[in-house]
């Protein structure tokens, strides 16, 4: 049995988290599905503008798809256990080229510098303004 493996990031505001990875990495809006009346209703949400919730979004970065939705039980909350892996499969050019504009804005926190590892690959790693961790691997 195969499946397919996706990030599922939980945001306060995912609409305005998918305009931030446009912005900042490059991302592709896919799709945005907002909640429903019932959905609402169900979930035992105080939501005025239906319009600017997210039951669930798509973006691609660097060609992956992510997906993402609002919290609807509790404040969502930044973890180091998960992290986003982008490899370039021995695209430098490419890798650095994202790496170098993700790290020339405010808006992200280097970790690691964009060189040279251990692994044998060139790679960096950045925190997102959401505090979502990328590693960013020109691979090979």
């Amino acid at each position: 049995m195969a499946a397919d493996i996706y990030p599922f990031l939980t945001f306060e505001n995912s609409k305005q988290a998918m305009d931030y990875y446009v912005q900042e990495f490059g991302a592709e809006i896919i799709t945005r599905t907002p909640f429903t009346e019932e959905q609402v209703q169900g979930l035992g949400l105080n939501v005025e503008d239906l319009s600017g919730t997210t039951a669930v979004g798509e973006f691609v970065v660097a060609g992956q798809r992510i997906l993402c939705g609002d919290a609807t039980m509790t404040m969502p909350q930044a973890s180091s256990l998960v992290s986003i892996f982008l490899d370039f499969d021995g695209d430098a050019a490419a890798a650095k080229e994202l790496f170098d504009h993700l790290a020339s804005s405010d808006q992200q926190r280097v970790t690691l510098p964009f060189a040279d590892h251990m692994v044998g690959k060139q790679l960096g790693q950045i925190v997102d303004k959401y505090g979502v961790t990328w590693y960013i691997s020109a691979g090979r």
